[in-house]
């Protein structure tokens, strides 16, 4: 059975990427407003990292967002070494 090669190397269609960056934003953003209600009712130290968290989170929100889900890597050859000729011969040095 021989080795079949893709043709192209192209994602997921910009739609679907899109769908997926809004979900993973508005996902953070929950936990954003999660965070923000729980300042309110938390005390001490854990209040400051609830209002540290929810300020700091659209920051990374955006960042994690729009990095892209995916990375394409090319494969390594679409030639079939076993149909290429073999190499030549070293000639013996006299």
């Amino acid at each position: 059975m021989t080795e079949v090669h893709a043709i192209t190397s192209a994602g997921r269609s910009q739609s679907a990427q899109s769908h997926d960056r809004t979900r993973t934003y508005l996902i953070m953003m929950g936990i954003r407003i999660a965070a923000f209600v729980g300042a309110f009712f938390a005390d001490g130290w854990l209040r400051w990292a609830l209002v540290a968290a929810a300020v700091i989170l659209p920051m990374f929100a955006v960042i994690i967002a729009n990095a892209g889900s995916e990375r394409r890597s090319a494969p390594s050859s679409y030639i079939d070494e076993r149909a290429l000729p073999a190499a030549p011969q070293e000639r013996d040095a006299p």
